[in-house]
Order: structure tokens, then sequence, then C-alpha cells
């Protein structure tokens, strides 16, 4: 299982989102025994600004908790203008098999 975030933003508002990212993860810091990440912050420019895509492995049984965690994270930019996300999970291709029963 991997929770799966993207975010996009006016490139304008890059330095207020990096600001409020160093606050995010002082407030909610990580926290190992939940999982780790597999891609801590991909980030590409676009043409509506920037788009940054995030994935975590959460560790068996904490899904609920780091689930919790990035959600908690994210609530923090909602006041920035033009700041959209999404969070989803997704199975990983041997959970996907096994939904199909191989």
């Amino acid at each position: 299982m991997y929770i799966v975030t993207r975010c996009t933003y006016p490139s304008d508002k890059a330095k207020e989102v990096a600001q409020r990212y160093v606050k995010s993860i002082t407030k909610f810091p990580d926290d190992a025994s939940l999982g780790a990440f597999v891609i801590q912050g991909a980030v590409r420019g676009t043409l509506q600004g920037l788009s940054v895509m995030i994935v975590f492995e959460p560790k068996k049984g904490k899904f609920e908790d780091a689930y919790a965690l990035g959600v908690n994270r994210l609530a923090m930019f909602h006041d920035i203008p033009g700041f959209e996300y999404d969070i989803k999970a997704h199975y990983s291709l041997e959970e996907a098999m096994k939904v199909i029963g191989m």
C-alpha cells in the first residue's frame, strides 16, 4: 500500500509553500515507526505552476496513522491561494494481484 500525494501551486507562491512546509514538518515531524518515503518530494514545473508528488509506504497496520499525519500537514497549506492537493491510497502491484486472485 502506498499513500500518494500530489500538490500544485502557482510559481509565485513557491517561497511561501517552502516556508509552510518547514513549519508543517516541525509541527508534525516524520515518524519512522509509521513507514518510509519512497519519494519524499519530486518537483516539476508546469504551465500552471509547480507540481509536487510524494509517495509514502506505511508499515503494516499503520496506514490510518500515516494518512492522518499527511492530512494534518496538508491542512497547514489551506490558506495559501492556489494551493491544491489530493491524497490517495494505491495498492502495490503485489496487493493488486491478490485482489484479482493471483
